[in-house]
């Protein structure tokens, strides 16, 4: 399988490792802040491998430093740690043990990368072209959790003059990359909306106040706003996927809970449709109802030029030409990793999708799709981009 890609040959010596710790990761996932045997399985690794270890009090997340000379520039690697809250169907010796916890998005690909990439790094420092340093990330699935951004405001990104991540998708063949030049990911947000009415009898509706159907015009009110305020060239989504109300057929509902998310493409959709929502809810109020909103979420990832240009030199050595897509479509979704390059002192990183997938082994499944197959091999072709940035 490896045959296709130019992988060093002293890295192609911990394909063994590589295979192993993804396939060690995937037995263990853990929820958002939850990611305790994880983080200890890493960390483990990375101090043999001689890596000055920081962790945080009180959070599963961690960073592993090698300064190779005070004088060199660091680059940073992130890797994403923790899974998702579902069974995992897969059927391999390699199986979740966590009942009800599952490796679904393919963090264990990032970790596994990560490892392979610094175990090859410490074994060989003299070709270090700068100081490294490896983030291993709590909590990227959970928005209210806020994993990339509170780790930024404990330290992580303290000294770093670059930072790259992956994704990996395996409805992409394994090994092949697609990047942007410019916006890389969605402006995201969750959203929770409280509406408090009064419960009335069916029979006296008047009496009351509906808070399902007031619930009903805010999310109306807002598809038209997608449909007929925000710029048609500019995508934008408005999704209400949970809305829980009422406790007997024959009354008014006298509280909602509705939850969901926005997603735009550039900061001035974001600002609209954010401004929108707030206004349509202040309505509710004038209206006689208690409501009460709360946002998370993430800023758009924006490849920086130069750290664009990086990644795509550096993939360019690893993968065939037909595989290499310099000119890939941004993602729907969002992505905390945003937090990371703007923390940096001019925005610079940059972030790419890596295939893991493959066809002939009938792999071609989405993020999140259950089951989640992933080809072993994917780690070691994005460690080896990942050592030609930090080698170059």
């Amino acid at each position: 399988m490896l045959s296709r890609f130019d992988i060093n040959e002293k890295l192609l010596e911990l394909t063994n490792f590589s295979i192993e710790s993804r396939q060690d990761l995937h037995r263990i996932p853990e929820l958002s802040g939850e990611e305790y045997k994880t983080s200890a399985y890493c960390r483990k690794i990375m101090e043999e491998c001689g890596y000055m270890i920081k962790t945080y009090e009180g959070y599963t997340g961690f960073i592993a430093d090698l300064i190779v000379d005070v004088s060199y520039k660091t680059v940073a690697f992130r890797a994403d740690m923790d899974a998702l809250e579902m069974d995992d169907l897969t059927e391999n010796d390699h199986k979740s043990s966590h009942e009800g916890r599952a490796h679904n998005c393919g963090h264990d690909v990032h970790m596994a990368t990560l490892l392979t990439a610094a175990k090859y790094l410490a074994a060989y420092p003299s070709e270090l072209k700068h100081n490294v340093r490896f983030i291993f990330q709590m909590a990227e699935e959970d928005m209210r959790v806020d994993g990339a951004n509170k780790m930024v405001e404990l330290g992580c990104m303290d000294g770093v003059n670059e930072v790259y991540a992956l994704h990996n998708d395996a409805a992409l063949e394994c090994g092949s990359v697609s990047i942007n030049n410019g916006i890389m990911s969605s402006y995201g947000s969750a959203w929770t909306l409280d509406i408090e009415g009064k419960s009335a009898h069916g029979s006296t509706p008047h009496k009351g106040l509906d808070a399902i159907r007031e619930g009903a015009r805010i999310v109306e009110d807002m598809d038209y706003v997608v449909a007929k305020q925000t710029n048609p060239f500019s995508p934008a989504v408005f999704v209400c996927g949970m809305f829980n109300g009422g406790t007997v057929p024959n009354a008014v509902a006298a509280n909602v809970q509705a939850r969901g998310t926005i997603r735009s493409m550039d900061s001035e959709t974001d600002e609209v449709l954010r401004n929108s929502f707030e206004s349509i809810v202040a309505q509710s109020k004038i209206r006689g109802f208690n409501t009460s909103m709360t946002y998370c979420g993430y800023p758009a990832i924006i490849n920086h030029p130069q750290a664009f240009e990086r990644v795509v030199q550096a993939a360019a050595s690893v993968v065939p030409a037909d595989m290499l897509n310099a000119n890939g479509s941004p993602m729907t979704g969002s992505e905390d990793f945003s937090y990371m390059v703007n923390a940096t002192e001019d925005k610079r990183g940059a972030f790419f999708f890596l295939g893991s997938g493959n066809k002939e082994k009938g792999i071609c499944n989405y993020l999140h799709s259950n089951p989640y197959y992933v080809d072993d091999h994917a780690p070691m072709v994005g460690a080896q981009i990942f050592i030609n940035i930090a080698t170059s």
